[in-house]
């Protein structure tokens, strides 16, 4: 019997997004975990000290590692240490907008899991990085009125400490998160000792692990033989929603265990690295970062790699037409391993996100405090993103997978119902109108325009832009 995935992308301003449909198929390559977790620290140097240091030891870097090291960077990276959505951060999500966005999402995965006619099955409901955890909220309060809870856990892919924390706040009642232990000591017989633990806030390492400490944990880098992993579970963090729901935090998608679930991916993709490629008369060249001294110390400059780079050997072919290229092998490769795991244990998937079918050979950009920048300058300051390649993500499942669309973002959530749902919301905020004090009313007038008029009317000429696949 099919399983199917539903992948949904959807943007702000001037970003598209895209619905996929994938079918069950034969296994699927998967994305394997790095064997020890490397827990974040913050280092003194900035990351455009930081990067410059590295060009100046190894050479121009790719452009995705200069976006992994300026995103995700374990000491300093941007998303690592400091909230950067909203007003006062650098860009908007859809969810911050309006709790209406979250609600369509909701009632989309409630349809999809009644096809599968299982609904007290114990189910996952997973999202990589969740942001302020404020779409998963959302989600999960359609699941309460909808479907019930009973069965649900949730289970959060995120890297960052800064949204981890506030995400435990969001979501989980106070006094119920920790963090999780991922080494007992063990004797040498194998026979479980004093249930010492390691790797989590530890200061008496005694020799047994080597590494640095940080004010989150200490860093593991070596796994002594009287040490054995926990294999029951692989989160870093955990705690426990107001009604009982168990919410998981951890590194990878690798790491949630796999079973029955519902993935959801919002604006997650278009931050994976990429790499640019540029067709030149000796052949398919990599696009790599280099200092920038004229400029400044915190400047970088893009430069066409001499020769073929192993990323260009092997993502592109000679007869190729095109002269400017971006692409992201992390985006094939997590879209592979969920469907795997929908493949193995069925479930439905939303990828929402901006890109295009067009095949665009240069969208990566930045943005600070909601304005474009150059992505070269001050690393570390603003957020870098690329369209997201929806053409590269159907070739990477096209064997095991069906496409659909693209539709606008629009179309899809009048589909799902928007409309039906805004009413609902001004007619709940007329009553509360009429039922309040005459002084109070004016007030509560604003409060109901600004929480159900505004945000869809405001962006519903953007809306025209975004696509769903």
């Amino acid at each position: 019997m099919a399983m199917s995935i539903r992948s949904t992308r959807i943007f702000n301003s001037k970003r598209e997004s895209f619905l996929m449909f994938f079918k069950k198929g034969a296994r699927l390559l998967s994305a394997s975990s790095s064997k020890y977790t490397i827990k974040p620290q913050k280092n003194h140097m900035t990351i455009a000290e930081q990067i410059r240091a590295r060009i100046e030891v190894r050479g121009p870097l790719s452009v995705a590692d200069y976006m992994r090291a300026v995103l995700t960077s374990p000491s300093g990276g941007y998303y690592m240490y400091k909230d950067v959505l909203g007003r006062q951060g650098d860009f908007t999500t859809s969810p911050e907008i309006s709790q209406l966005f979250g609600d369509m999402v909701g009632v989309w995965y409630v349809n999809e899991l009644k096809k599968f006619h299982a609904p007290s099955q114990p189910l996952q409901l997973v999202e990589l990085g969740p942001g302020r955890g404020t779409l998963i909220a959302d989600v999960l309060n359609v699941f309460k009125l909808l479907r019930g809870k009973e069965g649900l856990s949730v289970h959060l892919v995120e890297i960052s400490p800064e949204f981890s924390r506030i995400q435990a706040e969001k979501l989980c009642q106070k006094g119920t998160v920790q963090q999780a232990s991922f080494f007992v000591e063990r004797e040498v017989s194998g026979n479980i000792a004093k249930g010492r633990k390691y790797g989590v806030k530890n200061d008496d390492t005694e020799g047994k692990v080597t590494g640095k400490k940080s004010s989150f944990s200490t860093i593991t880098v070596e796994r002594p033989s009287n040490l054995v992993k926990k294999t029951e579970s692989k989160h870093y963090q955990e705690g426990v929603m107001d009604d009982g729901t168990p919410v998981y935090w951890y590194y990878s998608l690798s790491e949630v265990p796999n079973n029955f679930s519902c993935f959801l991916a919002h604006e997650f993709f278009d931050a994976l690295p990429v790499h640019k490629f540029k067709k030149t008369p000796e052949g398919w060249r990599e696009i790599l970062v280099t200092t920038d001294t004229d400029r400044g110390p915190d400047c970088f400059k893009f430069v066409i790699s001499r020769f073929g780079t192993p990323a260009s050997k092997i993502f592109m072919k000679p007869w190729d037409e095109r002269e400017e290229v971006e692409v992201c092998p992390d985006s094939g490769l997590i879209a592979q391993q969920i469907a795997a795991r929908l493949e193995a244990q069925g479930g439905a998937a939303l990828i929402i996100d901006y890109g295009s079918e067009d095949e665009s050979c240069d969208t990566f950009r930045a943005f600070k405090q909601h304005q474009q920048v150059d992505p070269l300058v001050s690393p570390g300051t603003a957020d870098l993103t690329a369209d997201v390649d929806f053409t590269y993500l159907r070739n990477a499942v096209s064997d095991k997978a069906l496409a659909f669309g693209p539709v606008s973002q629009s179309h899809f959530l009048k589909e799902v119902g928007i409309d039906l749902r805004l009413k609902c919301v001004v007619v709940l905020y007329y009553r509360v109108y009429w039922s309040s004090a005459p002084m109070n009313r004016n007030l509560n007038w604003k409060v109901a325009t600004k929480c159900s008029w505004s945000p869809w009317v405001n962006v519903s000429n953007f809306l025209l832009y975004f696509q769903i696949f």
